[in-house]
């Protein structure tokens, strides 16, 4: 077991080491991983370090590879968009600066000026300097799609919706975690918001995705479910009603009918080791979630859930997300990752607040 978890090790060691020295210490080491395992059943130990050195490959995000995406996304999207020269692209192309100080866009946009500094030579500043054709917006996580989503409708009022429409202005979302579901659901959206649809004048990019998107359709005919999204159980149920009945929910539920997922989805299990594997590991993530909940004397965030925050009026687990980047960890993956209180120890301590964390509603 233990090189299996020097093997989990060597790929989530470097999580949030830029921050160390400056008001964060904890380094991801064997003895961290040793002392977030213990708070697990002694039987259950073994197999989530089998089934995590199978899982986290997949799942964490280093800095070097999501730059290396980001690089490679420009020449993408640029020939997406029928550029032959980049640097065109570039010139007409206005790069979003939406959120305030702190929040994970101001990161994403450094890195971007990383990229463009090392690989063309130019910096954001002499971005969009000719004829606006294209806004670029990038942010960490598109979960359910609520900042994206305010955002973009904040900057197209500023712009003047009926001067957007006229303008042909396309929209390029870019992010490194992106939810299906979400993605579906805010296209909707803004659609309904401006009374048109976008359709290809808005696009997203990512470097991973999630595909959790319920709706079993000619389209959407084999989800990956690559996240946490257990089959119905007793202890499933038995948290539908705990959420019911103990958050103060002004809003009335809905979704309840996707809490669960279809056993017979994905027809072919590729992220976990095996469908048997996956049903072990998400039913031990949602009983240690549930465990959390309860330690808590009041409940203050609507949103929250086992398996990860989610919209406050969603009757079900929890998002359940399943990937992880090198500099946070967001609050929409189940809760035995992050939650740093009640006694609980995390496995990647969060930044929170005002200190670029990844929201359930980005």
């Amino acid at each position: 077991m233990n090189e299996k978890i020097n093997q989990i090790i060597s790929i989530i060691g470097d999580y949030r080491s830029e921050d160390i020295g400056r008001g964060y210490r904890t380094v991801l080491n064997t003895e961290h991983f040793n002392r977030w395992l213990q708070q697990f059943e002694e039987s259950d130990r073994e197999f989530l370090v089998d089934e995590m050195s199978h899982v986290i490959p997949k799942s964490y995000l280093t800095k070097k590879h999501t730059l290396q995406m980001i690089s490679t996304e420009f020449d993408i999207i640029s020939k997406d968009y029928g550029y032959k020269d980049i640097h065109l692209f570039f010139d007409e192309t206005k790069f979003l600066d939406c959120q305030s100080p702190g929040k994970s866009q101001k990161v994403f946009l450094g890195l971007i000026e990383e990229v463009l500094n090392e690989k063309y030579g130019r910096t954001l500043s002499d971005c969009g300097t000719k004829t606006i054709k294209q806004w670029y917006y990038t942010d960490d996580v598109l979960a359910s799609g609520g900042t994206f989503r305010e955002d973009i409708l904040s900057k197209i009022n500023d712009y003047g919706k009926d001067k957007f429409i006229e303008s042909g202005i396309k929209i390029i979302a870019s992010f490194v975690i992106l939810h299906t579901w979400a993605s579906k659901n805010v296209r909707f959206t803004i659609d309904q918001k401006l009374g048109i649809k976008l359709e290809n004048r808005l696009k997203f990019y990512r470097v991973s995705e999630t595909e959790n998107n319920p709706h079993i359709n000619w389209y959407n005919s084999n989800p990956k479910f690559n996240h946490v999204y257990p089959i119905e159980s007793a202890l499933g149920i038995k948290i539908l009603k705990f959420v019911e009945e103990n958050l103060n929910n002004n809003y009335e539920y809905r979704n309840e009918q996707f809490a669960f997922r279809n056993p017979d989805y994905p027809k072919e299990e590729k992220f976990f080791s095996s469908a048997e594997n996956r049903s072990r590991y998400e039913q031990i993530l949602l009983e240690k979630g549930f465990e959390i909940m309860k330690s808590i004397d009041h409940i203050n965030a609507n949103s929250l859930r086992p398996l990860g925050m989610t919209n406050p009026s969603n009757k079900t687990l929890g998002t359940g997300t399943h990937f992880f980047t090198w500099r946070n960890v967001s609050n929409t993956c189940p809760l035995v990752f992050w939650w740093g209180s009640n006694d609980w120890y995390p496995l990647f301590p969060a930044k929170r607040g005002g200190s670029a964390a990844s929201d359930f509603d980005s």
